[in-house]
This record gives structure tokens, C-alpha cells and sequence, in this order.
């Protein structure tokens, strides 16, 4: 099961398991995407009430497609696993990249440079736990980086999908 996409008035992430056929809990159900032509009929029969004929309902319509249209869908919340000395360029394109209007991400949060304690990997656990998936940025020497390997390590602990992103071409000399 994945993790609740709704979010409170306050604008916190859900922690309640999502149901089988949905991205939602029952609590957040109600916002899932409305269907397209539903705010226009809703709002055409609202138009015709008001104003009966075409151009109430024109004009009902049109408002209705404004006013109760679709919400903006969720984006899938990304956290990003990254070497710290060598990648952190590639992070900041990445972070970019997830701010444009069309992006259907955003950067959840990333890697932390910390020595790694005890206190560290629960920290980044909870960060881990807070995300729909995670990315790992795979540099040149990323296979020696401990922190990506334990966050990688905490994903797997906490069925948390993946995924490798490649970062650069090697370039022989």
C-alpha cells in the first residue's frame, strides 16, 4: 500500500495508508481530480436555472469550468539521493527542472551532508517516508558515497520505490 497523497488545511502530508483503488485515504478522498465536463455541466445547469435557454446555459458552462474545474493534480514527491562532493550540479538541475508548471514532480527533499550517526539515518528516514519515490543521482563515484548507499538501503526498509538516474558520460582523456 502507498502512503496518502491528501494534505491537511494546514498543508501537511497525510500519514495514513492509501486505500487499494485510490492515491487517497477515505479521510482525503474527496480530492481526487473532479472528471473534465462535470464542472461544466454542474455549471450549465446551474446557468439554465438562473437564466433558462442557450445562453444561460453558455455562459453557466463556461463559469462552471472556471470556478469548480479540475484541481491541480498532485505531483509526485521526489526525494533525491545524491553525492554530496562530486553531484551536487546534477541536483540542482534536477531541482529546477521540477520547478516548471508541466513538471509532474517535485523535489520532496535530498541528501544531507551530515556525517552519518544513528541520528542522521533516522533523519533521513523520516524525510524518505515523506516522498512517493525515490531518485538516485549516479555520478562517477557515487558508488563510493555511504550516505547514497544507506539512503538507498532506508528506501528498500521502507518499500519506498526507486530509481537510478544517470549523471554523466564519462569522458576518457
Amino acid at each position: 500500500m502507498s502512503q496518502c497523497r491528501g494534505t491537511s488545511i494546514s498543508g501537511q502530508r497525510c500519514r495514513k495508508s492509501a486505500r487499494a483503488d485510490s492515491h487517497y485515504c477515505s479521510i482525503h478522498a474527496s480530492q481526487e481530480n473532479i472528471p473534465s465536463k462535470l464542472p461544466a455541466l454542474i455549471g450549465a445547469i446551474a446557468g439554465h436555472l438562473v437564466a433558462p435557454g442557450v445562453g444561460g446555459i453558455l455562459v453557466g458552462g463556461l463559469l462552471g469550468s472556471i470556478f469548480i474545474g479540475e484541481r491541480k493534480k498532485s505531483k509526485t514527491r521526489v526525494f533525491v539521493s545524491f553525492d554530496y562532493d562530486h553531484d551536487s550540479p546534477l541536483k540542482h538541475f534536477l531541482v529546477g527542472q521540477s520547478k516548471h508548471d508541466d513538471s509532474p514532480f517535485e523535489i520532496a527533499d535530498h541528501s544531507i551532508k551530515e556525517h552519518i550517526t544513528g541520528d542522521w539515518k533516522a533523519h533521513a528516514r523520516k524525510r524518505i517516508r515523506r516522498a512517493d519515490i525515490v531518485c538516485v543521482i549516479c555520478g562517477e563515484h557515487t558508488h563510493t558515497s555511504a550516505g547514497v548507499g544507506a539512503e538507498l538501503a532506508i528506501a528498500k526498509e521502507e518499500r519506498k520505490p526507486y530509481f537510478l538516474l544517470y549523471g554523466y558520460a564519462v569522458v576518457s582523456g
